[in-house]
């Protein structure tokens, strides 16, 4: 009967599709693919407004607001205090009228009396942001304590204009203000010496207004990292004579500050494969990196980025090269370090960064680098920024090539894929995880775990502690933010490559970076956009790996003898689709490897039991797995010959 049934069923639905075009029959179906997974009600709405699609593309209607900044900073290291004016030019795309606007203030986190998830020294508590001037449109706001009007909630300020911002149009702002820099208590920004500072999250900017959660008002805590709008940023900085600013963007006046000297060096850098010395520790002896009448305006202008972050020094070394980043186009990209000759270290990271770059181009992910420059800065941290990243010093290369190529690897995500990383970090992190893990043995420094932080998920997989991917990164506690947003992506991302191969997984992975560059994808986009870039329903592997609660662990669970070879028999006892790698060992000493893909698990089977085609006499010991992938309880993965 039940039977019957379906087949009626079926034989409706092959006659309304005779019926359909061939665009709507792929709608059609996909929209089928997608109702097989979980999906939140937030995209569920998008999908119905057509600004997102099952099939993992933007919609006919999608949209994105976006916000221009031109600042003017002033900073000065003798009394850490940084100034700055700008004009926000907030352009409403969406179908919306807006009631009000949140502005982020970043430096808050500092603040006395602040919601915070990080500890801050006594001495580093301040008064926060002081605005000392803010209007919108042509109207000026003084009072931040009215809610009604204008309320400042620990890292944000929430405005109601008199006027509201109307579709498709735009708005003014102007805002001045103030605030001071921390010289302790480095939490991705602040001092790295007396005179070197690394300045990122440093001025009031607009929250992201999006289709699928409306207004972000998440308050920044200093745990969970950024999600930010496109922008154009022209910016200047004013600083004391005697440093020199780097930043996100392109240098726009390099001849009112550099000699001569440095203007030469820094051409032939710009034009050379091999390490150039823009600037050596005798340039500083001899003062011949400033101009004697140098402007000490350094002004910076960078298209369709997230973020903007600089740096200065008075003692900082510059080692630069360019790099071939698009073979097709021959676009270059300068890979730069400046740092503090003290710390040995960095007197190769000019090198690491340069190959990392080359390295992302042409072989993973085999994308060219989207970005002019990337400047690798000696800081405090471990932290990302559009062209910029602020790395602590590694007293071990090992360290140090991993540290650089996770932090250049973002470039890619969250920046050029515009990543709300306070909801989903594993979609950054996960990405620059393996792309460390990946690229780092290229330069001679494999990861000692395979993939980083692969053990950090082993740890706390299949216990209370572990959470779905899927779940919102702000829900995490810490164990479960670092394994599951760096250690479980990244080996789903090896996983999953593992399984397509790489022709098809590179394909997949381009649409959808072509797909969603300077947009805002969200996980069901991934997904999607995968699935139809393979031209595969994954769907199966999505619930698994980022939906259920499956774990890793295989097991061998027998090893016999059937028709004169031998038979094992490996259990799924944790349920996550992964691949099956069986060592085999020969008693006269010859090795091999049988492979099979994680799609071994796509039916839901529990079990699968493959055939080695030797007898089981002449086996000395076989061992399931490798160093790439996760398993919770490795004590049953090996199986040892009794008899020698």
């Amino acid at each position: 009967m039940f039977r019957q049934v379906e087949l009626v069923f079926q034989n409706i639905v092959m006659r309304k599709l005779l019926y359909l075009s061939i665009p709507a029959l792929f709608f059609y179906l996909n929209t089928l693919q997608a109702q097989e997974l979980f999906t939140n009600t937030n995209v569920q709405l998008a999908y119905k407004k057509q600004t997102r699609t099952p099939a993992g593309k933007p919609g006919k209607n999608y949209w994105q607001n976006r916000a221009d900044y031109k600042i003017d900073a002033h900073f000065n290291p003798a009394d850490q205090l940084l100034r700055g004016s700008e004009t926000i030019t907030y352009f409403n795309n969406s179908p919306d009228t807006l009631t009000q606007i949140i502005i982020r203030l970043y430096p808050d986190l500092y603040k006395k009396g602040v919601k915070r998830s990080v500890a801050i020294a006594d001495k580093d508590l301040n008064a926060g942001v002081q605005i000392d001037d803010f209007k919108i449109g042509q109207e000026k706001i003084v009072n931040f304590a009215d809610s009604p009007k204008a309320f400042h909630d620990n890292a944000i300020v929430l405005i109601k204009p008199e006027n509201s911002i109307l579709p498709h149009s735009k708005t003014e702002l102007n805002i001045s203000w103030h605030y001071e820099v921390n010289t302790g208590s480095p939490i991705r920004t602040g001092m790295v010496d007396s005179t070197s500072y690394f300045i990122a999250y440093w001025f009031p900017r607009i929250s992201v207004y999006d289709d699928i959660d409306g207004w972000d008002t998440w308050s920044y805590n200093g745990s969970q990292e950024f999600y930010n709008d496109f922008g154009n940023f022209d910016v200047s900085v004013t600083v004391p004579q005697k440093f020199v600013v780097w930043a996100t963007g392109n240098r726009q006046n390099a001849h009112d500050n550099f000699t001569e000297l440095i203007l030469n060096r820094l051409d032939a850098a710009q034009k050379s494969v091999e390490i150039i010395h823009v600037i050596d520790s005798a340039d500083y002896t001899k003062d011949q990196v400033l101009k004697k009448d140098a402007s000490s305006v350094w002004k910076f202008s960078a298209s369709n980025v997230t973020d903007f972050a600089f740096a200065l020094s008075d003692h900082y070394l510059w080692y630069a090269s360019s790099v071939l980043v698009d073979s097709s186009t021959g676009r270059q990209t300068l890979a730069e370090a400046a740092f503090n000759p003290a710390h040995l270290d960095f007197f190769d990271v000019a090198s690491q960064a340069h190959q990392s770059v080359a390295y992302m181009s042409h072989f993973y992910p085999k994308y060219p680098f989207p970005f002019d420059h990337i400047t690798v800065f000696d800081g405090t941290d471990q932290m990302e920024y559009p062209m910029m990243a602020n790395d602590n010093p590694e007293e071990h290369r090992k360290d140090a090539v991993q540290l650089t190529s996770h932090e250049i690897f973002h470039s890619y995500f969250p920046f050029l894929m515009g990543i709300n990383e306070t909801q989903y970090a594993w979609m950054d992190e996960g990405w620059a995880s393996i792309g460390e893990s990946v690229i780092s043995p290229k330069m001679g420094e494999p990861e000692d775990e395979g993939i980083f932080s692969k053990g950090r998920y082993e740890q706390i997989s299949g216990t209370n502690r572990d959470v779905p991917l899927i779940t919102n990164t702000k829900q995490y506690n810490e164990s479960a933010y670092r394994s599951n947003s760096y250690g479980k992506a990244g080996v789903c991302y090896f996983v999953l490559q593992d399984m397509l191969g790489d022709r098809l997984f590179f394909t997949a992975l381009h649409q959808y970076m072509n797909d969603w560059k300077g947009k805002h994808p969200v996980p069901y986009d991934f997904f999607y956009s995968i699935n139809s870039g393979s031209g595969k329903n994954l769907n199966w592997f999505w619930d698994k790996w980022f939906i259920g609660w499956d774990f890793p662990d295989l097991a061998l669970k027998s090893v016999g003898q059937s028709a004169g070879k031998t038979a094992v028999t490996i259990e799924n006892k944790g349920g996550l689709p992964l691949p099956v790698y069986i060592n085999i060992v020969m008693k006269n000493g010859q090795k091999s490897i049988q492979k099979y893909t994680a799609e071994a698990w796509k039916k839901g089977n529990r079990q699968m039991t493959i055939r080695i085609e030797k007898p089981l006499s002449s086996i000395a010991s076989i061992e399931l797995g490798n160093e790439f992938i996760p398993d919770k309880n490795k004590s049953d993965n090996t199986w040892t010959s009794l008899k020698k």
